[in-house]
């Protein structure tokens, strides 16, 4: 069993992005465009109910919203996908530019982060509506890893890959949970500086958790070889 604390895996991971900071806040920043961009929807619906806008608050338009927004939050995830990946293998010693190694696995692997993606966000919302989100909570750390595995291993299927994150995270969502919940002072910084701040926190965290996947793997994979 890793024994690593998240103040262990956080004091790594600074020390990994201590020279690579302005890289990753430049990737930060072209996700967070895309995320306010594909946000757009549901801000507008925000804002047609609090000002009464009658277009906003037709019958066809709640109709479409939420599909709408789903897809778009679909087109997104392969991007933050292919960020966490250019960490996964910053973290592993490459010395490529980040923007351009998340550029790369965008275009090298969108369409299968984004089946990925798709599917999992559909699970999820499924089983979230079913349980009050708590399952939705349950399924998201289960399959924390699904997104890494398939880069790790390129000739594994989504399923194979789901299967192998659940079986990896049985007995440690907690400590991935706990590891989540120990940034909770940093995402408040983020927050009070309007956003900015998340263009370092994000890095940070996603940083921390793909050394906590390649901790996680290099046990339990080797643990279900034997």
């Amino acid at each position: 069993m890793f024994t690593k604390t998240p103040f262990e895996y956080r004091a790594q991971a600074r020390e990994i992005l201590q020279n690579r900071w302005g890289e990753a806040a430049i990737v930060g920043a072209i996700i967070m465009g895309f995320s306010l961009f594909c946000s757009m929807p549901s801000t507008l619906d925000s804002i047609g109910t609090l000002c009464g806008i009658e277009a906003l608050e037709s019958i066809w338009w709640k109709l479409i919203v939420t599909p709408i927004s789903t897809i778009l939050a679909m087109l997104i995830t392969p991007v933050q996908y292919a960020f966490a990946i250019a960490l996964l293998y910053m973290t592993r010693g490459n010395e490529e530019n980040l923007v351009e190694g998340t550029l790369q696995h965008i275009k090298t692997n969108y369409v299968r982060l984004f089946v990925a993606g798709a599917v999992l966000v559909i699970i999820t919302m499924i089983v979230g509506i079913f349980t009050l989100w708590i399952g939705a909570i349950v399924l998201g750390y289960a399959y924390r890893m699904v997104p890494y595995l398939l880069i790790d291993y390129p000739n594994i299927t989504l399923r194979e890959a789901m299967k192998v994150s659940r079986e990896m995270m049985r007995g440690y969502k907690w400590r991935l949970f706990v590891l989540d919940l120990s940034f909770i002072g940093w995402y408040m910084v983020g927050m009070m500086t309007c956003g900015i701040g998340m263009l370092f926190v994000t890095p940070y965290i996603q940083t921390t958790t793909v050394l906590f996947y390649d901790d996680l793997k290099k046990q339990r994979l080797v643990e279900t070889e034997d």
